[in-house]
């Protein structure tokens, strides 16, 4: 009987130290995974700020984690060139990226882990420039270089492809509200686009007076979207008919060519922006006298300057999500991030990064684990060294009765 409860209690044991050992190798496997490999990026090409906590830049066709402290590579499909990148904030464990050299974009519900391929068309050969996503109708608009503009709705299980409005131009910049007014607009180098019905039709906006050179939504109450112009300045709106300007601080008068080159929006905080500008200067031949970059805490009824630069222009704005005043900038002679205002600097090398990150504490899942692992494996020993020792051999019995008078 104790024979046999010892195998059972091996056989238990051993189970146990196996879906623990398990256990800690899935949690090291995922530890691993958040390893910081690069102290700071280089060359950025598209940038989501952190709606929780999850920064996600890419650098050099390939997506990176991070922030400040330093940049994680997130595996992405092995034939892709990482193009575009955006966050579901309604779920911000869901990540969408849109490839730079094929028309197909990529779903994560697990922050990167698997990937879901959603081709957008057959037609053209092309590559996303941007995507935007609306979190309250769980819509996913897509920019391309070729074919225009793509609407998907996102189901769970897969994506469906539900409209396309073809133009002229690549679209540079898509940009969707959150908060259910289905307020979405898209940019070419030429025009500004509104969408109706949710993404099924799009309309030209006519009354900006001027070329757009960026937009942006700010998920308030109500929602106001934000469109930089080649010459007139900041303008915003809250139904994307009506404009009005905003240029409250930025220096802008009349018979002046106030050009916004870039512009963004804290997504922690809807009400603190940033914009850098430039003045525009001659009729046949134009000049760019840059500005820098200012910042407004209260919807862009005022602005006040953060950085000052009167040689290089600022041409994106990668804002420290839920941090006033913390701003990183992308400038026309280098795409990698400058600090600006409170943005802490990036660490000097990997070194310096992997000394900060030595006091990272190890997930309790796994330290529970390992706990486990080790308990399991003395109780296995113990039962093996028991039954081992109720197996030995003992000494022979001498030859009694029948056997005697055998012989």
């Amino acid at each position: 009987m104790n024979a046999r409860m010892n195998r059972i209690l091996m056989i238990v044991a051993a189970s146990i130290m196996t879906i623990a050992l398990l256990a800690g190798v899935v949690n090291a496997r995922n530890t691993n995974s958040a390893l910081v490999i690069k102290p700071k990026l280089e060359n950025v090409r598209d940038y989501a700020a952190a709606v929780t906590d999850h920064n996600y830049a890419i650098d050099g066709g390939v997506l990176f984690v991070g922030g400040p402290q330093g940049w994680a590579l997130v595996t992405t499909p092995d034939d892709i060139i990482v193009g575009a990148v955006a966050i579901d904030q309604h779920n911000p464990e869901t990540l969408y990226v849109g490839a730079a050299n094929t028309l197909a974009i990529y779903r994560s519900n697990d922050n990167g882990d698997n990937w879901l391929r959603v081709p957008l068309t057959n037609d053209y050969i092309g590559g996303v420039t941007d995507i935007a996503v609306d979190s309250d109708q769980r819509l996913v608009y897509v920019g391309t270089d070729t074919a225009g503009l793509f609407r998907l709705r996102d189901v769970g299980s897969s994506m469906v492809l539900g409209g396309h409005f073809q133009l002229d131009e690549p679209v540079i910049e898509v940009a969707a509200d959150s908060s259910g007014t289905g307020m979405v607009f898209a940019r070419t180098r030429s025009d500004l686009y509104r969408a109706e019905s949710y993404g099924l039709n799009w309309a030209p906006v006519e009354n900006l007076g001027s070329a757009p050179t960026a937009v942006a939504i700010a998920n308030t109450e109500p929602a106001t979207v934000y469109v930089g112009t080649s010459d007139l300045g900041l303008v915003k709106s809250t139904d994307g008919l009506a404009w009005t300007a905003a240029n409250a601080g930025l220096g802008y008068l009349p018979g002046s060519r106030l050009e916004v080159d870039a512009l963004a929006i804290d997504p922690q905080q809807p009400e603190v922006l940033y914009v850098a500008t430039s003045y525009l200067f001659g009729t046949s031949e134009l000049h760019q006298s840059p500005v820098g970059v200012a910042m407004s805490t209260d919807g862009a009824q005022n602005w006040t300057t953060l950085y000052t630069d009167y040689k290089v222009a600022v041409v994106n704005l990668l804002p420290v999500a839920g941090e006033t005043g913390a701003v990183y900038a992308l400038t026309n002679v280098s795409r990698t991030p400058q600090p600006l205002g409170a943005a802490p600097a990036a660490p000097a090398s990997l070194a310096d990064v992997q000394v900060a990150s030595s006091n990272t504490t190890v997930p309790w899942t796994a330290t529970i684990a390992w706990i486990v692992a080790v308990l399991a494996a003395l109780a296995l020993s113990y039962a093996f060294w028991n039954d081992l020792r109720r197996r030995r051999p003992t000494a022979a019995r001498p030859l009694v009765n029948g056997a005697a008078r055998h012989s």
